[in-house]
């Protein structure tokens, strides 16, 4: 009878194992793809920025331009 729990309970620690390393492999994607998130966010900000001094350097010439006229 014992033999008979032991056999029951192997494929349920089995199971258990086997979603725990699924939990694991998804958090790892999730972590994986907060990382690229944060990277593109950090690529995109300072992209904003260049463009933000081009657009400022531009107005300040337009502004000068109108003033010599």
């Amino acid at each position: 009878m014992m033999k008979l729990y032991l056999l029951l309970l192997l494929p349920v620690v089995s199971f258990s194992c086997m979603e725990r390393n699924k939990t694991e492999e998804i958090l790892q994607a999730k972590n994986k793809t907060i990382d690229s998130l944060k990277a593109e966010l950090k690529d995109c900000t300072a992209q904003a920025k260049i463009m933000a001094e081009v657009l400022e350097k531009e107005r300040i010439e337009l502004q000068n331009n109108k003033a010599t006229k």
